[in-house]
């Protein structure tokens, strides 16, 4: 079957709407495209927060089309809306191949989260790469680019981060990486923003494109490196020095964060694997080639701009083996991708949140709790193991949650324990009680006998470190280490003034190299991909 037009796009997005009202809302974003289309978004929450558009709710992003020619992915997401709302609202299981999902998975998913779906970020490129005498391999918007020769900015190098850098763009406009005339320039970038800004509690953002078959997460400009703070995108001494593999420079990503990036990469890649056995790359972005402007680096790169922003993990998906799959082959494509997706949900919704979802008459204190684990733990050496121990484990013990009444039973008493222990700074100033003591043990000694090898022997280690910390405040538990104070950084917009001329020829020559796995798909990949 042909791929589906602009406006049967659109009109799946309002069956789905009108189809489940009380489970997923459209939303009209607030400018429309270059050429006038209205841009709609489909906003899908279960359970108690069913009603409220927007919301603070832990939430995901899955954003599709940024990219015109790449034509798989918005029918992929406007398809995943449709099936995952109708499976909520009967009551029943999801199926994507061999892989499958329960109702009560499903349900878990729809009301524990706020889920966003963008599926077609850029209506006026897809039409354009469609219609008779278009240009089927058209990647970017349809902006008129005034005074210049060619129309179309690219979408996926026109956010602030680091943009002015000149690392993985272009100022002309002909190229396919243009990255326009400033940072949001285009208004469909501008709609992509306005739903980040829009819902407080995302947690993640994943930007769907083809192809390559890969899950890249942040950062695009260079190499990460986990030690040396000052080492970053915001600071101006460093600038002219960013977007060359393996030199000196090399971009920080605190430990936890990186792990949380691999751990979530990870997960949708075995996801997509569930469903025939396509083994998809998790790496860091600049291993494909250098990028700025990308819509995964500046999503996860807004916690280090906006004070007491919440951290969204940022992710390319780069999916298929072309950007436009035959039938027989785009159907497979599709159903993996769902499948990754659903990974997704299930990673980003937390534990504690899967309790809270199952717990209608109880109400833990969740916010409070998670800060404690994001100021407090994570900044003690004890703490930041067990946080690394419960990225790797969240999505197995959400599955065991939903799959096994004791081991949910165990888990309220154990979250009831830590909500009264972290709910406030006067609580954690008090001793852990043999009561409570015994409720974290019960559940700690179940998810051992039923989970993993892995989830087992992380149990243990979790234990061993902690020891017997009854009686014992959990103030002092997670004891922070004082760390002289690290030089201060210019508090700066993200995106960076151009490199001089000598640093710009320097870094093309490097660049001439091209990386590994640039090397690998170049005979058959067009330029400017991502």
């Amino acid at each position: 079957m042909p791929y589906m037009s602009v406006a049967a796009i659109d009109a799946a997005i309002d069956h789905v709407a009108n189809a489940f009202p009380a489970l997923a809302r459209a939303i009209l974003l607030p400018e429309h495209s270059v050429e006038g289309r209205v841009i709609k978004a489909l906003r899908i929450a279960g359970g108690s927060g069913a009603g409220s558009v927007p919301d603070d709710r832990t939430g995901v992003l899955f954003v599709g089309g940024i990219h015109a020619r790449e034509l798989i992915n918005p029918e992929t997401l406007v398809e995943f809306a449709l099936r995952f709302c109708t499976a909520r609202a009967t009551n029943t299981g999801l199926a994507f191949g061999p892989r499958s999902y329960s109702a009560t998975d499903v349900q878990l998913a729809a009301d524990g989260l706020s889920i966003v779906i963008l599926p077609m970020a850029n209506p006026d490129g897809r039409n354009h790469c469609l219609v008779p005498g278009g240009q089927p391999m058209w990647r970017k918007n349809r902006a008129l680019n005034p005074g210049l020769p060619c129309r179309g900015v690219d979408l996926n190098r026109n956010t602030p981060f680091l943009w002015a850098s000149g690392i993985g763009t272009s100022a002309a406009s002909c190229d396919d990486v243009f990255k326009g005339p400033s940072a949001f320039s285009e208004p469909e970038t501008r709609n992509v923003r306005w739903l980040i800004d829009s819902f407080p509690g995302l947690a993640c953002m994943v930007d769907v494109h083809s192809y390559s078959e890969l899950v890249l997460y942040p950062w695009g400009d260079d190499n990460n490196q986990t030690t040396d703070p000052n080492q970053n995108f915001q600071n101006p001494a460093f600038d002219g020095q960013r977007g060359v593999p393996g030199s000196a420079y090399k971009e920080y990503i605190p430990a936890t964060d990186l792990l949380a990036h691999q751990a979530m990469g990870n997960r949708i890649r075995d996801g997509i694997a569930a469903v025939r056995g396509r083994n998809y790359t998790v790496e860091q972005s600049i291993d494909l080639y250098p990028t700025t402007g990308t819509w995964h680096d500046y999503a996860y790169a807004r916690k280090f701009v906006e004070t007491g922003r919440r951290r969204i993990l940022g992710f390319t998906l780069e999916t298929a083996r072309d950007f436009q799959p035959g039938d027989a082959e785009k159907d497979q494509v599709i159903s993996e991708t769902q499948a990754g997706l659903m990974e997704c949900l299930f990673q980003t919704l937390c534990p504690a949140e899967s309790v809270q979802a199952m717990s209608t008459s109880q109400a833990f204190a969740l916010q409070e709790m998670r800060e404690f684990r994001d100021q407090r733990m994570q900044a003690s050496a004890k703490g930041q193991r067990l946080v690394e121990a419960y990225l790797r484990n969240a999505g197995e013990v959400v599955g065991l949650l939903s799959s096994n009444k004791q081991v949910l039973k165990a888990a309220q008493s154990a979250l009831r324990a830590a909500s009264d222990l972290a709910g406030s700074e006067k609580a954690r100033a008090q001793p852990v009680s043999a009561k409570q003591f015994a409720q974290f043990g019960e559940v700690l000694d179940l998810l051992a006998k039923v989970g993993s090898p892995t989830l087992r022997a992380d149990i243990a280690k979790a234990l061993s470190s902690l020891g017997k910390f009854e009686g014992m405040a959990l103030d002092r538990l997670f004891t922070v280490p004082k760390r002289p104070v690290a030089e201060p950084v210019p508090k700066q917009v993200v995106a960076r003034k151009v490199a001089t001329k000598k640093t710009v020829k320097k870094t093309a020559v490097k660049r001439a190299v091209a990386p590994k796995a640039v090397r690998k798909v170049a005979a058959k990949r067009p330029r400017g991909k991502g």
